[in-house]
């Protein structure tokens, strides 16, 4: 990444539609994307490590979803299919991409990738 400020870069890079802000050491990151019942997608750029997470929003909110306490295989292969399409890896819960030099490319595929995993509402 450059040496502009990653709210800079936003701004710069992926426009108006995303806000950014510091909180708790996090650069959380506002999405115009939405869960299914209108919560909104954050994520959150720890920036000494380059890591971009959701901090285990998605498969939290999923979880609320669904009456199992489990995803079914159904489910566990569609997550790992999502996870290979958008290059993204799971961590204690919560989904991650590292940030290599491309900082709104990972934000664009975290945030579709937690779309993606959150449409396993849909699936038994």
């Amino acid at each position: 990444m450059n040496t502009t400020t990653p709210c800079q870069t936003i701004a710069d890079t992926i426009g108006q539609l995303y806000t950014c802000s510091e909180v708790n050491g996090f650069v959380r990151i506002r999405t115009p994307y939405l869960y299914h019942d209108g919560d909104v997608i954050d994520l959150f750029l720890k920036l000494e490590t380059q890591t971009l997470t959701d901090l285990g929003e998605t498969l939290r909110w999923l979880d609320l979803q669904t009456v199992s306490q489990h995803l079914s295989k159904k489910q566990e292969f569609c997550l790992q299919d999502i996870e290979i399409t958008y290059g993204i890896e799971q961590y204690h819960g919560m989904l991650m991409v590292r940030v290599q030099d491309d900082l709104s490319d990972a934000i664009v595929r975290l945030a579709q990738g937690a779309i993606a995993v959150s449409n396993l509402c849909f699936l038994t």
